[in-house]
Parts: structure tokens; sequence; C-alpha cells
């Protein structure tokens, strides 16, 4: 239980600070402000996208969460089932808050635009995908998590392609889900799991592969991204940056999986 606890603090510290940095940086400084309008410039705008972001409105949130957990309940009780609703939903609150009435976005060059700082949409895919990791048998967790991570990373893909948010606001939306998951496990410490240790061999195996395939993904297309993203303001091509921000934050979305994977009790 002292490891579950520490790697939670340790996996909240992290998240504030990618969190505060992605606000001081591409909301409050020039630069980022310049170069998240480059990602706007680029996008194609449209109010009618694909699933899986046309698929979010409060009732379909509202029916998945339910489902999980009944999902939760079924596997791991009454406790893990409550968590599971109820624990998304302070995480889209706080988002909303955070959005509306705390941060906003100052005019530092020729831009009037609101605060979408951090993005609602993102926090959605990103609790949903916490909350599905933490319904389902563990043995099936690190299966959950890569869907997970590939769901949010399309959706990630689709708020930058259709000009909904900025590069900034989406790594908002990640901290914050991991962020409200992490303070949630501190609360709650794991207990030793009997089911764990009745894993079979080969899952056990394939579950440390999985988790270890996440973290390698992510961090390469992080890097991959912030590559494009560099050589995109030495071209002066906004195509460049807006694939490079989007290369990115599909590898964030595959971190912050594997974050939520961590972070899940057994």
């Amino acid at each position: 239980m002292g490891m579950y606890r520490g790697r939670a603090a340790t996996y909240a510290l992290l998240a504030l600070v990618f969190g505060g940095l992605s606000y001081a940086v591409g909301v409050g400084s020039l630069l980022g402000q310049r170069a998240e309008a480059s990602v706007l410039e680029a996008a194609s705008f449209t109010y009618d996208p694909p699933a899986p972001l046309s698929l979010v409105s409060v009732p379909a949130i509202i029916v998945v969460l339910l489902l999980l957990g009944g999902l939760a309940l079924w596997v791991h009780g009454s406790r893990r089932a409550i968590g599971v609703v109820v624990i998304p939903t302070i995480a889209i609150v706080v988002s909303q808050l955070l959005k509306q009435r705390v941060l906003e976005r100052p005019g530092l060059f020729e831009l009037d635009a609101e605060n979408t700082f951090p993005s609602g949409h993102m926090t959605v895919f990103t609790v949903v995908c916490a909350a599905f990791i933490w319904s389902v048998p563990r043995a099936l967790q690190p299966a959950a998590a890569v869907l997970g991570a590939i769901v949010t990373g399309i959706a990630a893909w689709q708020l930058l392609e259709f000009g909904w948010h900025r590069p900034s606001d989406l790594i908002g939306a990640l901290s914050l889900g991991v962020l409200v998951f992490a303070v949630a496990a501190l609360l709650r410490p794991r207990p030793a799991s009997r089911a764990s240790r009745a894993t079979p061999r080969f899952i056990a195996g394939m579950n440390k592969i999985l988790g270890v395939l996440l973290t390698i993904a992510g961090v390469t297309l992080v890097a991959g991204g912030l590559a494009l993203t560099v050589a995109a303001g030495w071209f002066t091509s906004a195509e460049l940056m807006i694939t490079g921000a989007q290369v990115a934050l599909v590898g964030a979305s595959a971190l912050a999986s594997r974050a939520l994977l961590a972070l899940s009790p057994a």
C-alpha cells in the first residue's frame, strides 16, 4: 500500500506540473499563443465531426458512467462502482469551473478568443477511459488501457483537426483527469489483492508487455511530435505544426492511459 500511495502522489505531482506548464506556456505566453494560433490556422473547421467526438453529450456521458458503474459493481463491488461514477463527474465539473470561472486567456496579440483551457471534451474522454480501466477485472485492465489510449488519441487528433481546441487545452485536460484519479487513489489505498496473485502467468506477462508498449509508444510519439513542431517553426509551416501537435497529443494520450492503469486498484 505504501508503494501504491507513493506512485499516486508521484502521478498527482506530475499531472500538476504538466497541467500548470501547459497553461503557462500555451495560454499565458506570447510564443505559446502564436504557436497555437498557427495550429488553428491549419485546422479544417467543422461542427459535424465523426465519432468518437460526435458521441459526446450530457445524456451519453450519464449513460456511459452508469453502465461502467454497473460493471464495476458486478466485478469489484459497491465501493468501486461509486468511485467509477463519482470521480469522473468531479473531474468534469472541475474542468468546466476552471474553464469558465477560474482561468482566462489573456490577449497577448491580435487574438480575441474565449478561454478553452482545459478542454471539456478531452476531460470526458480521459475520465471515461479511467473509469473503464477501473471497472474491468484486473487481468483485463491493460487491454482496457490500450483501447482507452486509442480512443482518447483519436479524440485528441479530431479536436485539433477540426479546430475545436488548442494543444494546451488537451494537455490540461489529460493532466486534470490523471490528477483527479491520482488524488482518489491517494484517498483510497490499494489493499493486497488475491486476484492479482491468482492471475495466470501468461496473462500477467502479456499485461506487462502491454504496459511497456503503451509507455514506449507514448514517449516515441511525443518526441516525434515535438520534433515536427520544431521543424514547423523553422520552416514556418502551419500544416506541419498541427501535424506535430496531433502526433504529440496522441502520444500524451497513451502516456495518460498508462498512468491511469498504474493508478488502478486491484
